[in-house]
């Protein structure tokens, strides 16, 4: 029987995942990956009075998960996950989500590991309106924000950033639609009936560079995102084929707010959407399980070889 040193709880096409299990292998750490949307791939059993044990039934080969040998657990829970009660999937495909994420909230009784990040955690910190707060209450600037269901900002500005309070999915049957940020006129704001679904209004910085930091115990990895040497006029993720990540070091103070405020959720890993503009810094949002893999190729950060040091 194989005692785990670290558990990985993530999906089988998540490829940050596959470069945490790849750094565990090269280091010779016992570890166990269980993919959600695998799960009828082990046997598990959970008697109370012992150990989590898990079989993978491909492979027979037995895992044996305990306070005294857990080390570290690596949580990534796509969006998707947390509503398992949806009339766009079937009741039996509600049911396995659901009990499936159940089992994988309660194996944080395990909380004497280092979790990167706790369940219970992450879904507190995916709180956008709190996010702000929070930052706000740091030190961070943030721009000037309204969470509203009306049309008539209470601002005087011209023209606005208007964005869902969570991350909105849609499910179109074969294909998912994702909402991104979008500038908007106080014009195209009274077309709109919102009523039923509040949502951010925040201010446009205009001639901004939008930053991304990536957040890992005590350490920040920053870069810049442009295009064309330039900043990104709206929401980058919508041109993210078309620009560059740059490695920066941010300034001591803004860098040490960046890791203060994941702390301040209980997390040990976030990634920080920031816009840097004429010099000032501004907080836009976190992800506690955002993206990371993409920035190893791009700019050379070992990010999957500071996550096993932080989880051992």
């Amino acid at each position: 029987m194989n005692n785990v040193n670290v558990l990985i709880l993530s999906d089988s096409e998540d490829f940050t995942s596959d470069l945490v299990c790849i750094e565990l292998h090269r280091q010779g750490v016992s570890y166990l990956r269980i993919d959600r949307d695998l799960i009828n791939s082990y046997d598990i059993s959970w008697q109370l009075s012992g150990n989590l044990i898990i079989t993978n039934i491909e492979t027979n080969e037995t895992f044996s998960i305990s306070k005294e040998e857990l080390s570290g657990v690596y949580f990534r829970a796509p969006t998707y996950f947390r509503e398992t009660f949806t009339t766009s999937v079937t009741p039996e495909i509600q049911l396995k989500r659901s009990q499936a994420l159940s089992m994988f909230r309660n194996i944080e009784y395990f909380g004497q590991a280092k979790w990167m990040n706790a369940p219970s955690r992450t879904f507190f910190a995916e709180n956008k309106v709190i996010q702000l707060l929070y930052a706000k209450e740091m030190g961070f600037n943030i721009p000037e924000t309204e969470i509203t269901n009306g049309n008539e900002p209470k601002s005087s500005h011209q023209e606005y950033i208007a964005k869902s309070i969570d991350t909105a999915l849609f499910d179109f049957g074969e294909s998912e639609a994702f909402s991104y940020a979008e500038i908007v006129s106080k014009g195209d704001l009274k077309k709109y009936d919102n009523r039923a679904a509040p949502y951010f209004i925040q201010e446009y910085l205009s001639d901004k560079i939008d930053l991304r930091v990536t957040v890992i115990g005590d350490m920040a990895y920053a870069c810049e995102i442009l295009e064309d040497s330039q900043g990104i006029t709206g929401d980058w993720r919508l041109r993210k084929n078309n620009v560059k990540f740059i490695s920066i070091e941010l300034p001591d103070d803004i860098r040490r707010m960046c890791i203060d405020i994941t702390a301040k959720f209980g997390l040990m890993f976030s990634g920080i959407d920031l816009i840097r503009r004429k010099g000032r810094y501004y907080f836009v949002e976190l992800n506690p399980t955002g993206e990371w893999a993409w920035l190893v190729d791009s700019c050379g950060f070992k990010i999957q070889q500071r996550i096993c040091e932080c989880l051992l």
